[in-house]
């Protein structure tokens, strides 16, 4: 008579202490591992989608590059003036009350505005001509890196086109100033008055700072002029602009004096009606002798962003866009647009890639780690399988015995896995947000501006600090990892057996 499976294998365990403890390690580890893996994710992704319900996410459709010749038709008119037309059906200003009528739109933002610049006479927010205007009047001393050749460039060569830039704003164009991204990502806010709207023109948005420098409200009249940029000299008709708005400026830019202009200061930037920018091209054209282009009686949208009131709803948006046959959608590319939600919520997403690959890189490597372990264990036992089986123990009750003892390491491991994991996870989830946080901007925004093209992006930077994230198990986690540690076991035990039970007794106690 020979006792039953479930004790020998009881006295196996407790009998191969070093063994078994190093198998509890195993597993133990493995689990922690799967814990901290599953619950950081979980938790991060929470935090992620909490982010999105409250950041404005769109649909992007960014026009192609298309052959100028082929796109359009270009005529002269009685003024002389080149009269455009266009042979492709693009996106146009007519379509965008289209475009909002679609279910599931809230909003409408055109990327593809200029930003122009007009000198306006008011008192700015000091930057770069401030500074040379300092030195042309003697309140900045020629020492250091100023040199006497400096000031008297400044003073000989552009002494006026400074002064003039002193005073010069730029007009950022928008159909609807609620719907730019400065607006929309927080980095400004309507204090006071109304936002401009679709059907505007000769409208505009001010900073609060530049109503404070000019004693300025909404309802006053801002006239702009445009000036050459070597000699300062105005030309050109003078476009008259309405106050409507006032915004307030939620972070503080940095401004360099002596590298910062005066127009790329955000406090020095008025939202425009698009009309500003006919007004400006006209004038640049006729007074440099150019070809004077006709005033488009609709505007071409080149890239647009369609605000949605939900991210679900971004395939009925693209699917109802489409339907709308008056424009050849071959000729655009459609993508998500969340850069915000991307932005705010990176850390969190590294948070749940990392603790992805966490889980899936500590499930792997227990299984190989417990392969070889018990590959060699099994090798060890091959005299003590030998005997059982030759006084008539079925290959398949030892087969359990193997099974018992590794499931039965791996269950202990797991409730002790179960206790540990929660100031584990919290260990690991918190460091794993200083880290990711750690490069964080405190501000929140920044301005970037461009040499090359006319643009200024007010971007949400990454934060310097996230919330803290409830980290918990919950009994569906427990039961994940426990399946997982408990089948891992089985088939580790299962396949390390193969070999073994393949060879007769006799064979393996004359080896002996």
């Amino acid at each position: 008579m020979y006792m039953g499976t479930w004790k020998r294998a009881y006295l196996y365990v407790t009998r191969k202490r070093m063994r078994s403890m190093l198998l509890f390690l195993i597993f133990l580890t493995a689990g922690l591992f799967l814990f901290i893996g599953i619950s950081i994710r979980r938790s991060a992704g929470e935090a992620a989608e909490d982010f999105q319900k409250t950041l404005k996410t769109g649909l992007r459709v960014e026009g192609m590059i298309v052959d100028a010749a082929a796109a359009m038709d270009i005529t002269d008119n009685e003024k002389g003036e080149k009269v455009i037309r266009y042979k492709i059906p693009f996106m146009m200003e007519e379509h965008i009350e289209e475009f909002l009528a679609i279910d599931g739109v809230s909003g409408f933002y055109c990327e593809s505005m200029e930003r122009m610049n007009g000198y306006t006479g008011l008192s700015l927010h000091p930057g770069y001509y401030a500074w040379c205007m300092d030195i042309i009047s003697g309140k900045i001393p020629v020492e250091g890196e100023i040199t006497k050749e400096f000031r008297d460039y400044l003073v000989n060569d552009v002494q006026n086109a400074t002064k003039v830039g002193t005073q010069t704003n730029s007009f950022i164009g928008v159909y609807d100033s609620e719907w730019h991204p400065a607006f929309v990502n927080g980095a400004v806010e309507l204090t006071e008055g109304r936002h401009i709207g679709i059907k505007d023109t000769a409208k505009i948005v001010i900073s609060d700072e530049m109503a404070e420098r000019n004693g300025l409200k909404p309802g006053d009249k801002i006239k702009v002029k445009n000036a050459d940029i070597l000699s300062g000299e105005f030309y050109g008709s003078v476009y008259e602009t309405e106050i409507v708005g006032i915004f307030h400026i939620n972070f503080e830019q940095p401004v360099i004096e002596d590298r910062t202009f005066e127009d790329d200061i955000l406090a020095n930037t008025f939202f425009s009606t698009p009309d500003i920018e006919d007004w400006a091209v006209h004038d640049y054209q006729v007074h440099y002798g150019k070809d004077v282009t006709a005033k488009e009686s609709d505007r071409r949208l080149f890239t647009i962003v369609l605000f949605v009131e939900d991210p679900a709803l971004l395939e009925s948006v693209k699917e109802q866009l489409l339907a709308i046959d008056s424009v050849d959608w071959s000729y655009y590319n459609f993508a998500a647009y969340d850069k915000d939600y991307q932005t705010l919520a990176a850390p969190l997403l590294s948070m749940m890639r990392i603790s992805k690959m966490l889980a899936v890189i500590s499930a792997i490597g227990v299984l190989f780690i417990l392969s070889l372990v018990l590959a060699i264990w099994m090798r060890s036992r091959k005299y003590e399988i030998g005997i059982l089986v030759s006084i008539g123990v079925k290959k398949q009750t030892v087969r359990k015995q193997l099974l018992i003892e590794c499931c039965g390491i791996a269950a202990a491991a797991f409730l002790a896995a179960v206790l540990l994991a929660g100031p584990a996870i919290r260990l690991v989830g918190d460091g794993l947000q200083t880290l990711l946080y750690a490069g964080g901007n405190e501000e929140g925004y920044e301005v970037i501006t461009f040499l090359e093209v006319t643009t200024m992006d007010i971007n949400l930077l990454p934060p310097a600090k996230g919330e803290a994230l409830a980290y918990t198990v919950t009994p569906q986690e427990a039961g994940v990892v426990f399946c997982l540690l408990a089948g891992t076991a089985a088939v580790s035990a299962a396949a390390s057996s193969i070999k073994l039970m393949r060879e007769k007794p006799r064979e393996v106690l004359e080896r002996r």
